[in-house]
């Protein structure tokens, strides 16, 4: 349940700090005085995005932070995976929304807002006048049965779409084939033609550098030899007496001192291996033959390879890939059609493989359907409304057709509804009117709330559009969830307002040329004064107020 709620310098929320306490506590005040920015500010804290848009005029951030207590194992479970300490059975939900940055913190512990809309349905549920849209939208309905026991569905939807994802990855497969397979047959003489100039070509690997190589030399063998001779020179001269002489010096001061023997090794190892290396590059040159039919046979072959490349628009050794693609592809003992067969049968086999477990979820909604049709009629019944309901599922045909399949599964459901005696039951989106969407919301909510065990259930304005019994008959089953989790509630209603354990007052006011907003909760006489308000509209009359007065009491009593 949420215990404190704080917030700071968002829009006309300056400085708010408020304790909730169990039961049911309705939000009251006058249009505009702030009662919409207290539910958006707990929507930041269940992980709405934020826009510094909010910030209040002349601040640079403004801060929400809410105190929310739960002893549930599973948000225990879910912390900890977040390293977000949480011993004390107390969760702190700080968000700062700054101008050009914003963050936000679970027990002091920084998490991402993708963390947050994980944590937030552990702690709190809004619902809104608007949610009835969501339940005039057939679109939303298999999440809704979802929703209900997700963890009674959640692993047959899991299986199901781990099978269509390895159904599309074979599809996609066998698709990949069959293109290939229409391309090679509507392409084929062209294919031959090109395995055949490939085959021509007698293309080799590391032919293309080894020629590159050749040529260099060739092209280059008059500037080689001067530079053998010259190094030949070098090498014959005086340079290895001088570097002889110098050995010896240092093997004489190495004699002398044993600190020169390190230099006079590196200088034995240096004369050794300059004259190794002269060897070396001797050998190589006197192995090449100046040829220039040899030159002029390496460029025109250069040449040709390199045309190779231009016209197919592949590098050698992709070519020499391509060609034997071809030789598979064409060949007498090619397994493409092998191939084609076997990715077919794979795709066949998957498919059937996602139908299999399709029905097994759609086996294991029907029963949660059956729950939610049985637990409805309750509910239904309580706000005055005829208990007709029915969840109903279209038939999945046998021919296992790909098109049926959807990330959610093979089913396609509508709920249907009987408002009138003798009419029938009809969808539900096309039937019911603005009053009866906004209790047929409130019954849903009723048995969702009660099936997934929610710490806080926050209504915003859910009895819009509803008066007289029908309006009492609402104050009831607010009532009615209260006595299993908290309820916070934002009301113009008198029949809601009488039925809270707790009012408070919303309030604008002026200072200093600035509005503020503040909040007070009302002992029993203040909130009598304010029922008496939402009865009358405007002026408060003895008799308001002591039918105010009434309808308090004969609740608590």
């Amino acid at each position: 349940m949420l215990l404190r709620l704080t917030i700071a310098n968002l829009a006309i929320l300056e400085n708010v700090d408020i304790r909730f306490q169990k039961g049911f506590t309705v939000l009251m005040g006058g249009t505009g005085a702030g009662k919409s920015l207290i539910i958006d500010s707990l929507s930041l804290l269940l992980g709405q995005r934020a826009s510094s848009e909010l910030i209040r005029a002349g601040e640079s951030k403004a801060t929400i932070r809410g105190e929310f207590s739960s002893s549930s194992p599973r948000l225990k479970a879910l912390l900890g995976s977040l390293n977000v300490p949480f011993d004390s059975e107390v969760l702190a939900i700080e968000r700062t929304i700054g101008k050009s940055k914003s963050t936000i913190k679970a027990n002091d512990v920084p998490i991402s807002l993708s963390d947050l809309s994980k944590i937030a349905p552990f702690l709190a549920n809004i619902s809104s006048q608007f949610d009835s849209v969501k339940l005039l939208n057939p679109e939303n309905y298999l999440s809704m049965v979802d929703g209900y026991k997700a963890n009674a569905i959640a692993p047959y939807l899991g299986n199901y779409k781990e099978a269509l994802k390895r159904y599309r990855v074979k599809e996609e497969a066998y698709s990949a084939l069959l293109k290939k397979k229409e391309k090679l047959e509507s392409e084929k003489d062209f294919y031959a033609f090109q395995l055949n100039e490939l085959k021509a070509s007698s293309l080799q690997e590391g032919e293309q550098e080894s020629i590159e190589n050749e040529i260099s030399l060739l092209r280059n063998y008059n500037l080689i030899y001067d530079l053998v001779q010259e190094s030949s020179s070098l090498v014959h001269g005086d340079l290895l007496e001088k570097f002889y002489e110098l050995n010896k010096n240092v093997r004489k001061l190495s004699s002398f001192q044993s600190q020169y023997e390190e230099e006079s090794k590196r200088l034995d190892d240096a004369y050794y291996e300059v004259e190794d290396i002269f060897s070396s590059l001797k050998g190589k040159f006197s192995s090449l033959d100046y040829d220039p039919a040899r030159l002029d046979e390496l460029e025109q072959r250069d040449s040709d390879l390199s045309s190779l490349e231009r016209k197919y628009k592949k590098t050698i050794p992709e070519l020499i890939a391509y060609q034997k693609e071809l030789e598979s592809l064409l060949g007498k003992d090619s397994t493409f059609e092998e191939d084609l067969e076997k990715a077919k049968e794979e795709a066949s086999s998957a498919l059937k493989e996602c139908f299999e477990k399709g029905r097994e979820l759609s086996s294991s909604r029907k029963q949660v359907a059956s729950l939610i049709e049985k637990n409805l009629k309750k509910s239904l019944s309580d706000l005055l409304l005829l208990d007709h309901f029915q969840i109903q599922f279209a038939p999945i045909p046998e021919e296992e057709d790909p098109l049926l399949l959807t990330e959610e599964g093979l089913d396609r459901i509508d709920f249907l509804l009987e408002t009138n005696v003798g009419e029938g039951m009809k969808p539900m989106e096309k039937i019911i009117s603005g009053g009866e969407s906004s209790r047929i919301l409130l019954a849903f909510q009723t048995i969702f709330l009660q099936a997934n065990q929610v710490g806080t259930a926050i209504f915003d304005e859910v009895d819009t559009g509803i008066s007289g019994e029908a309006s009492n008959a609402v104050a009831k089953k607010i009532y009615e969830i209260s006595l299993s989790c908290q309820v916070l509630a934002i009301t113009h209603a008198p029949q809601v307002a009488s039925f809270s354990d707790h009012a408070i007052l919303i309030q604008k006011r002026t200072s200093n040329g600035r509005t503020s907003t503040h909040l007070h909760e009302l002992d029993l006489e203040e909130k009598i004064d304010a029922v008496a308000a939402l009865i009358s509209s405007g002026k408060i009359t003895q008799k308001q107020r002591e039918y105010a007065k009434e309808m308090i009491l004969q609740r608590e009593s």
